[in-house]
This record gives C-alpha cells, sequence and structure tokens, in this order.
C-alpha cells in the first residue's frame, strides 16, 4: 500500500507535534496541542518515526525501536484526521489552514496499519530527506 498523495504533510505534522514537549510554537505544533486537550487525541503513536538513512548508532536505535502495533497508530491517525475535519473547532481549523491533505494522508496511514493487524505485521514510520532536505518517501 501506498499514499495516495504526497505525504511529507504528515512528517511536517508529526515533527512539529513532536516540538511540543521542547515549547514548540508553530501553528502545527498549536493543531497538535489542541487536538490532545480538546479532542483527547492520544498521538504518542505518531510521535514514534525514525530516519530511514542510518548515520550513526544513534539512528539504528532510533530506527530499530521506531517498530510498533498497527492498531494504536490507526487508532491516532483516524482521531487526527477527525479532529481536523471538526469544522466546528474554529480555532484548529485555522491552525490548520493550508494543511488540507492531512486528514487524507492520515486515513490512508490508519489503512496501512489496519492492514498490517489483520496480516500479524508490525509498522514503523520513517522518512528519507532527499539531498535537497524534501522528504521524498515513508
Amino acid at each position: 500500500m501506498n499514499f495516495e498523495g504526497d505525504s511529507t504533510v504528515v512528517l511536517f505534522f508529526i515533527s512539529w507535534a513532536y516540538t511540543l514537549r521542547l515549547g514548540g510554537m508553530h501553528e502545527l505544533a498549536q493543531a497538535a496541542m489542541q487536538m490532545q486537550r480538546k479532542h483527547k487525541v492520544d498521538l504518542r503513536p505518531l510521535l514514534t518515526y525514525a530516519d530511514l538513512e542510518v548515520e550513526d548508532e544513534d539512528d539504528q536505535f532510533a530506527l530499530d525501536h521506531a517498530w510498533q502495533d498497527p492498531a494504536p497508530l490507526a487508532a491516532s491517525a483516524r482521531a487526527v484526521a477527525t479532529a481536523a475535519d471538526d469544522t466546528t473547532d474554529e480555532a484548529l481549523q485555522t491552525l490548520l489552514s493550508g494543511y488540507d491533505t492531512l486528514a487524507p494522508r492520515l486515513r490512508e496511514l490508519a489503512a496501512m496499519c489496519d492492514w498490517a493487524e489483520a496480516n500479524a505485521h508490525q509498522v514503523r514510520l520513517t522518512f528519507t530527506l532527499s539531498q535537497d532536505g524534501d522528504p521524498n518517501a515513508w
């Protein structure tokens, strides 16, 4: 299974959501906070990801430990997509303005996780940066 469109929006969202614990103030970090507080979304499964390009022992450790059960990741992805579609949450809609593909990509991720669960597989979120620094694969 593959994403039907550009999946970089997922990487942007989870990267900025990760910065919440570091005081991140980007609109996607704030959107993640709104999802946690108002919509009670558990983001932890989405925040477990690693760079596919291993450059040192720390990278290898992160990659090896990025495997996870698919059901919680699917639930988290669906919860974020549902929150993103909540048109009654004007504050969240403002924060997510311009990120219209986030919910569809997360639903696709959830479907991939459903397949993995049905086939008794674990999953991991990974990314690869191209030479120009743009994420180009999951």
